[in-house]
């Protein structure tokens, strides 16, 4: 390609923050711009953010990038799952921002029960308040709306509306509501009726390299003729990124939690993308928490996530640390699951608590790895990507204890990568075999322990495991 590649201002928008990038079609990040994203928790269990707020960080990112470089076309990966509500006339929010980390729908799950093995063989997920479906049950329930005017929507289909898209919803984040039917790629009626939810609510579902003309793109200092073309969930665009059209890919993303997914059309948990009228479809497994855990942990000992790494390098001692703070997500789905921390003595310290919140999230992708292998789906190289990538000591942790090869990512951005290239997809600057011809560069981390150390490691993770699902009469 030219040395006068065409720019694609790529915008990530996640749990924590909203970047905006200038990438080009080579691949290379030419500028970034990041704005912080709060996130308040008014009660046990409720997580939300502000629909404002985080559209202004839209603004803000894009602005700091578009005022230096000319951008051709717009792609856009947001965190999924998150569920608001606003007014289709006025546009404005008429919800918080309820996050996929939110549980206040866990009674409603419960009384949900009865429909659990219907609402997996349509959609494809297990019936949990992580997805979008009883969170917005909730806010119809709970929440006193005029109904009629409501539109309902994922954070993709929030900011492109305020583009001037109009009320759509890009088909993989869609499948993550718990609403679509994962092999026709439509609203199912029959979740719809499960939920309570009216079709009327919710956005047109639109193909992931859709080109969207907007009538606000001024807003984010571009004009109109830039097209809105690539529109993925975050976890989606960085599977994507690795070349995931690929059958054998499978990878990691780490971030608040970690989703690990693979293309497949055996049992699929999830629609990765639509592009060029074909629909994929992956496995998905989503464990809650990951980096939320090195956060909490942090914060307790008064030190940092980074420097909780060269801590754990001087544990002597394995403790353990089963993170289920809002229960347990792939392969346990255990809502009632407690955290606890095991195998303390007298000598424990700080050093042994910053390897076990570590190794908690080694252990649990493991047990994700396993839990693939009884479906017949077996994982020879895993990719990594996102903030835990660049941690050599969890990335050599993961290695020792799947007994995989871990190859991590150089470009840490790899979500905001993918929804570029599909941007360059859809507004007709690129094709598969370009993409194909961009070599992204990996660390790779081998097993370094024994199988039998292995095995030692993971029976005392596996107790601790079982510890934390015991159920309190």
């Amino acid at each position: 390609m030219e040395n006068n590649s065409p720019m694609i201002l790529a915008i990530d928008q996640g749990s924590g923050s909203t970047k905006a990038l200038a990438i080009n079609l080579k691949g290379e990040v030419l500028a970034q711009s990041e704005v912080k994203i709060a996130t308040s928790f008014p009660q046990p269990g409720w997580v939300e953010q502000d629909p404002e707020e985080i559209w202004q960080s839209v603004v803000t990112s894009s602005k700091e990038i578009t005022k230096s470089h000319r951008i051709s076309a717009v792609g856009l990966s947001v965190q999924r799952e998150s569920v608001l509500f606003w007014d289709r006339t006025t546009g404005k929010a008429l919800s918080k921002v309820i996050t996929w980390q939110d549980r206040r729908a866990s009674e409603l799950a419960e009384k949900q029960l009865k429909n659990a093995a219907k609402v997996k063989a349509i959609s494809g997920l297990e019936l949990d308040p992580m997805f979008s479906a009883l969170r917005a049950q909730w806010l119809l329930e709970n929440e006193n709306f005029n109904k009629s005017d409501i539109s309902i929507g994922t954070i993709d289909s929030w900011i492109a509306f305020k583009l001037g898209a109009g009320h759509i919803v890009e088909v993989g984040s869609a499948s993550r509501t718990q609403l679509l039917d994962i092999q026709s790629g439509n609203w199912s009626l029959e979740l719809l009726s499960i939920f309570g939810i009216s079709e009327a609510q919710l956005p047109r579902v639109c193909a992931s390299d859709e080109k969207h003309t907007c009538t606000n793109m001024q807003l984010l200092g571009l004009t109109n003729e830039v097209p809105l073309s690539g529109i993925m969930g975050d976890s989606h665009a960085a599977l994507f990124a690795h070349q995931g059209w690929k059958v054998g890919v499978f990878k990691a993303t780490f971030g608040t939690g970690t989703s690990l997914m693979g293309p497949t059309e055996t049992n699929p948990q999830t629609i990765a993308w639509s592009i060029d009228n074909k629909i994929t479809r992956a496995i998905e497994a989503n464990i809650l928490s990951t980096g939320s855990t090195l956060v909490w942990l942090a914060e307790l000992l008064g030190t940092t996530p980074d420097d909780l790494a060269k801590l754990a390098l001087k544990s002597t001692e394995q403790v353990e640390i089963v993170p289920a703070f809002n229960g347990l997500g792939a392969p346990w789905w255990d809502r009632e699951a407690t955290a606890v921390i095991s195998g303390l003595t007298r000598g424990s310290n700080r050093a042994d608590l910053a390897a076990a919140a570590l190794r908690s999230t080694a252990a649990q992708i493991n047990d994700v790895i396993e839990d693939f292998a009884k479906s017949n789906i077996e994982i020879n190289s895993l990719y990594a990507d996102g903030g835990g990538a660049r941690n050599e000591y969890l990335m050599q942790m993961l290695a020792d204890l799947s007994g995989k090869k871990i190859r991590s990512s150089q470009l840490l951005e790899l979500s905001a990568f993918g929804a570029a290239m599909v941007a360059a997809l859809g507004a007709g600057l690129a094709t598969i075999s370009d993409i194909e011809k961009i070599e992204l560069k990996y660390s790779d981390h081998t097993p370094a322990i024994l199988e039998s150390e292995r095995q030692i490691r993971l029976k005392t993770w596996r107790k601790a495991v079982h510890q934390s699902r015991l159920k309190m009469n």
